[in-house]
């Protein structure tokens, strides 16, 4: 795939995210996955050629992050949500609407650095920025992460002492 090719594939990505952008508590999850997916392809697409090895390196990692980690963290999430009852999925909704904003932050950091890389701007101060942008992208993810933790035991709990969750 040409530079532009890239650089066009990562605009129009962009622009496509924002307007995919889950409105549906049901389906946050699955919109933070799909911007996971596409800020993975964003890299897979990004040239390495012109890399060095510390560039290379940043990218690689950033890669097995997105394909390992990240990957889980939605994973766990849609699996112990499936369980919930309506009243623990409304509980919830605003730590996935977080992590979702997060994947989002990181699909538009994967951008701008695969933009950068293409146009041969990934040395020097503006380089540094991009990669930082990534790294930024990834401890908003942290964040989101520990929330969802956080709602996911209040959820329980609360609908534990719920004596209408009882009732059929």
């Amino acid at each position: 795939m040409s530079a532009g090719a890239v650089a066009a594939a990562a605009i129009l990505g962009l622009s496509e995210a924002a307007d995919a952008h889950a409105d549906d508590g049901a389906d946050v999850l699955g919109q933070a996955g799909m911007d996971l997916s596409q800020a993975t392809q964003v890299l897979d697409g990004a040239p390495t050629a012109s890399l060095d090895a510390e560039q290379l390196s940043f990218l690689t990692s950033q890669e097995s992050l997105q394909t390992d980690e990240a990957t889980s963290l939605i994973d766990g999430q849609e699996s112990l949500q499936s369980g919930f009852s309506a009243a623990e999925q409304s509980d919830v909704s605003a730590a996935d609407t977080q992590l979702t904003d997060a994947f989002q932050g990181l699909l538009t950091a994967d951008q701008t650095f695969a933009s950068a890389d293409q146009a041969g701007d990934l040395s020097g101060f503006t380089g540094l920025s991009d990669q930082f942008g990534v790294i930024d992208a990834d401890l908003g993810l942290l964040g989101a992460d520990a929330n969802t933790v956080f709602a996911d035991i209040g959820a329980e709990f609360a609908n534990f002492f719920d004596p209408s969750a009882l009732i059929p």
